[in-house]
């Protein structure tokens, strides 16, 4: 998949080239081996990391984008890794996940996918809050993600519970990219709570790639005190990373790995010193708040194209990220006209956002 980005005055279109002919680092073949993605002495920073396994939940995440069918003659995509059974293809008001067994792992898997067209973005991003844990009064996430989130589980749980008969395991990996991201960090947090239906299930772990942040700051200290074996990767200035604002309340979760902005197979990443109290504003934060403009950079982690959905259209897909006016919301950054050239292409925030953060109460 290639991602090439078409300028106007007011609208970025990121045309995005199918996955079934996409050029992309190669997928892996055989069984991984089930190695902890990463080990932790506490709820924040990781003492090791294994990007292999980072990779494997990589590929699931951009299959969820080109996979749309549990025939295995669906399963031809260039990240569409062997040892993979998908049993479930869980589609709900635009949102998709694939759900089904990963043998190198030993474990069922979800995957994610990210939004796949501007009307899923502007929807994803409202930056109002909802407080939905009965018995977590304090804890809110994003009402856009919950929604989404929300609009797969019934089904996502229905697929769990058949896969886990199926397979004879309760152990889960979970991935997704950009909102794919919210709904994985989601889903684990109601496995680690034991919420309905998903009793029984033990997160083996959660690796999500790009994600906006999800909750507040409660939300992250009850995501990290159940210990969950998670890792945030991102990579470079990706704008993703940095929505909803710090400043409206929203915080990520533990923890973080950032990647340059060339990868590399050796020492192009950080793993950051990030924790409930705050990201490493040495990692991807450090291009806050006027650098972490860049859509090509959310569109490619560890090498790899990451967005299109070939399985719907053989086209090249099109989706638009509106610029908002530069003036009009002093509460936000405006434009970034300094950015570099590689990036200044992709210095855009969903209008939709601004709107509607301006006219709350």
């Amino acid at each position: 998949m290639v991602a090439r980005a078409l300028r106007s005055p007011s609208l970025l279109l990121l045309v995005l080239q199918p996955c079934a002919g996409a050029a992309s680092t190669p997928k892996l073949r055989g069984n991984v081996a089930a190695t902890p993605v990463m080990s932790i002495t506490n709820s924040s920073q990781l003492t090791s990391y294994d990007e292999d396994t980072t990779r494997h939940s990589l590929n699931l995440a951009e299959a969820s984008y080109c996979v749309d069918s549990t025939a295995s003659s669906a399963w031809t995509c260039a990240t569409c890794d062997d040892g993979i059974t998908v049993d479930s293809v869980v589609e709900a008001d635009g949102g998709r996940a694939l759900v089904g067994y990963d043998s190198g792992q030993s474990a069922l898997f979800v995957a994610y996918r990210g939004s796949s067209d501007i009307q899923n973005w502007i929807d994803n991003i409202d930056a109002f809050f909802t407080a939905p844990y009965n018995e977590l009064s304090d804890v809110k996430v994003e009402a856009g993600f919950w929604d989404e989130y929300s609009s797969l589980s019934g089904g996502v749980k229905e697929a769990l519970a058949s896969a886990a008969a199926a397979h004879g395991t309760h152990d889960v990996v979970i991935t997704g990219h950009s909102s794919g991201g919210s709904c994985a960090t989601l889903l684990a947090f109601d496995i680690a709570r034991g919420a309905t239906d998903l009793t029984g299930f033990s997160v083996k772990s959660v690796i999500t790639f790009g994600s906006p942040r999800v909750g507040n700051s409660e939300f992250v200290s009850a995501h990290a005190g159940y210990g969950l074996n998670s890792v945030r990767v991102t990579h470079y200035h990706d704008i993703v990373p940095h929505v909803p604002e710090e400043f409206m309340g929203y915080r990520h979760v533990v923890s973080e790995v950032w990647y340059a902005e060339d990868y590399d197979a050796a020492g192009s990443y950080t793993i950051c010193n990030d924790s409930v109290d705050g990201e490493d504003d040495s990692c991807s934060n450090s291009c806050s708040p006027f650098s972490c403009t860049s859509t090509s950079d959310h569109l490619l982690y560890l090498g790899q194209a990451l967005g299109a959905d070939g399985a719907e259209s053989p086209a090249d897909i099109a989706f638009a990220v509106r610029q908002p006016p530069p003036t009009s919301f002093p509460l936000f950054p405006p434009p970034y006209a300094g950015a570099e050239e590689s990036h200044q292409s992709t210095a855009t925030w969903p209008v939709d956002m601004y709107i509607r953060a301006n006219t709350t109460g």
